[in-house]
């Protein structure tokens, strides 16, 4: 089901009726396994806050298992400690800080995003932080986990949220690489942001027994488009060599054309892999997300286009850094591992019911470096879906939920 485009409310997109789904179980007599998925997106996740807000505030939590990938992750993290508005506040008061990340300092003195000072304010040890023990009793007989890329395999790996080392778990799977100093150590492996191998880990719900999956989406879903084509890979790369170097002239950075030109030529033959891998049957193209990297203006310190869409190709672009081939694995990990769950979401195997909660139009904020009215639009945004969402579908999930008899 999807709300009509002249409704400005978000889309819903279920992989079969709500009636089928009743049917399911009132003919087996068999509850169902509902999991919660939470797409990351940086500020953006300030949507997911939203609608998770809407679901404390009507007492809605059917879940068994719940898997949230960077800032997805944190908000299930609020949610799970049931305290309402914990997710706004993080977002809109601490990671708008200077402190958290500054754009011209990263660039002209490679000083890093603080992650492990927002990371504090959620700890046991600060006034307002998160309520472990609360959470620890929710997730009785249910389990909830976050999603990090072992940087040795770029693989996703999954750790339980809430437990001994939960803290570092929160700082692995949000360690943006180039944003973020260092890896973070788990056991004897090292890890990164989990969006770079798994940003959407709805596949892994269902790899666990998941037979509804519920996924709040941080972008409008987008479904049934033409294939990546190589016109657009050209103009893509055509717009990238073109504008890049006029942006940089005005931020004083012309030194680093040469280094950024090495890079582009190197991006072309990822873009060729990317392109031959998905010319058929992708429902959500790959240049969706491409483009989002393509400056359409030229702000002040770099307008939207900085930070909308892939952030370890932008970073690397502006900050000078050396290149390294790690960096490009993991561009080329991202947009492959990002295709597969648009895949898998559009066509969900026949035993799950998939349910995204999506805006329906681009969100006003972007990873990074948004606005205030930006944040509170999209958080709103979110409140609005998390409501409509109890409204068409909580009595059937708590109904069929297993965790609620």
């Amino acid at each position: 089901m999807q709300i009509p485009k002249d409704n400005p409310l978000p889309s819903f997109l279920h992989s079969s009726s709500e009636s089928n789904l009743c049917h399911a179980v009132h003919s087996s007599g068999r509850k169902r396994r509902v999991a919660l998925v939470a797409q990351g997106g940086g500020q953006r996740g300030i949507y997911t806050s939203g609608v998770l807000d809407s679901f404390l505030d009507a007492g809605f939590d059917p879940f068994e298992m719940y898997i949230g990938t960077s800032a997805g992750a944190l908000n299930i993290s609020s949610y799970l400690t049931r305290q309402r508005g914990f997710g706004r506040r993080f977002i809109t008061e601490y990671t708008t800080q200077d402190r958290f990340f500054n754009l011209l300092k990263y660039v002209r003195r490679q000083q890093f995003m603080d992650l492990d000072w927002a990371l504090e304010i959620m700890g046991p040890t600060h006034s307002l932080g998160l309520d472990i023990e609360k959470a620890k009793n929710v997730l009785v007989n249910r389990h909830a986990y976050a999603c990090a890329t072992n940087t040795q395999t770029l693989e996703p790996d999954y750790f339980r949220l809430f437990e001994n080392d939960w803290m570092d778990v929160l700082t692995a799977t949000c360690a943006i690489p180039m944003l973020y100093p260092n890896s973070v150590k788990l056991g004897d492996q090292y890890y990164v942001d989990g969006g770079v191998s798994s940003a959407i880990p709805a596949r892994e719900a269902f790899n666990r027994g998941a037979d509804v999956i519920v996924v709040i989406r941080t972008e409008p879903v987008v479904q049934d488009k033409s294939h990546i084509s190589s016109t657009i890979i050209e103009n893509i790369r055509g717009r990238v060599e073109t504008r890049l170097p006029e942006y940089l002239a005005r931020l004083n950075m012309d030194d680093r054309f040469e280094r950024l030109s090495e890079f582009h030529q190197q991006l072309s033959q990822r873009l060729e892999e990317v392109k031959q891998r998905y010319k058929e049957n992708t429902p959500e193209p790959l240049w969706e997300k491409i483009k989002e990297m393509m400056p359409k203006t030229t702000h002040r310190n770099g307008g939207r286009w900085l930070y909308g869409g892939d952030t370890i190709y932008r970073l690397h672009a502006m900050s000078g850094q050396k290149l390294s081939s790690d960096v490009l694995e993991m561009m080329t990990k991202h947009f492959h591992s990002y295709q597969d769950a648009i895949q898998f979401m559009s066509h969900p195997p026949h035993r799950a019911e998939l349910i995204q909660i999506s805006p329906s139009e681009p969100l006003l904020s972007s990873p990074l470096l948004s606005k205030p009215y930006q944040l509170e639009h999209d958080y709103q945004d979110g409140l609005v879906a998390g409501r409509r969402f109890i409204d068409e579908y909580a009595a059937v999930l708590n109904d069929v939920s297993s965790v609620n008899g």
